[in-house]
């Protein structure tokens, strides 16, 4: 019942503030903007099989996984930020259960905005595929679409966990975004053997992505390292929480 309690005050808390709503928003937008930029530069990948090509326009559901993420970090930092934090522990002393809500809870809003995502990619895609003259589905499109909405739910909690680590909002922020939309990259194109290993490449993989042969791991074998990262540090965050000073 307590945990009820906490988790329904963190989902008034995703729709009370303004930030939410507003990457709610912006999330399936920019995903089919995505989705209408690969369909549009279709024949500019054709050293990828068509079938493929058709996948990696699905696969830009994906893309919401920034506003999830981003979400996930202030969901956690807040608290701290606003001075929150110390409250909220006394009213629920055991730090376990206010961690474990905000996991539920912010895993719902990334479900929540996962799935709107997928269908405005799913619109936005087959729309420009179908008035291009090109095919509008494969048998793997459902898959694509199933892994998009479970890695970007799973960048929600990584957020969270990420926040819980790193108290300072700001700097939670700025480490999240950096990493993972510029220091995967990074190290991916200096190591190109490594990218597949990475979190990020692992979230590419689970969503279905293609790139050349052997860039990612298949898609199950993906989904398995992405969750292996993302549960490596919601342990550490839960640790941290439990032994670290609120002052």
């Amino acid at each position: 019942m307590i945990r009820d309690r906490l988790v329904r005050a963190e989902l008034v808390k995703a729709r009370a503030g303004r930030t939410g709503p507003a990457l709610a928003v912006i999330a399936p937008v920019t995903c089919a903007l995505w989705a209408a930029l690969q369909a549009l530069v279709f024949d500019g990948l054709g050293e990828l099989p068509a079938a493929s090509r058709v996948e990696n326009v699905y696969a830009m559901a994906q893309q919401a996984y920034v506003f999830t993420l981003i979400l996930g970090v202030l969901a956690m930092t807040g608290e701290y930020r606003h001075q929150t934090i110390t409250w909220t522990f006394l009213v629920t002393p055991v730090r376990s259960r206010v961690v474990t809500a905000k996991l539920v809870a912010w895993g719902l809003v990334g479900l929540a905005i996962a799935c709107v995502s997928a269908l405005a990619t799913l619109a936005s895609g087959a729309v420009l595929l179908a008035v291009r003259g090109l095919p509008m589905l494969t048998p793997g499109v459902p898959l694509v679409l199933l892994g998009a909405v479970l890695s970007t739910t799973a960048y929600a909690l990584l957020g969270v966990g990420l926040g819980a680590l790193i108290r300072n909002q700001v700097v939670a922020l700025v480490v999240a975004l950096l990493w993972f939309m510029y220091g995967d990259y990074v190290l991916s194109s200096v190591a190109p053997d490594l990218g597949r290993w990475l979190p990020t490449g692992a979230a590419r993989a689970l969503s279905g992505m293609h790139l050349q042969a052997g860039a990612l791991l298949p898609a199950w074998a993906g989904g398995l390292l992405f969750a292996a990262y993302v549960a490596a540090v919601v342990l550490a965050a839960r640790l941290v929480t439990l032994r670290r000073d609120v002052t």
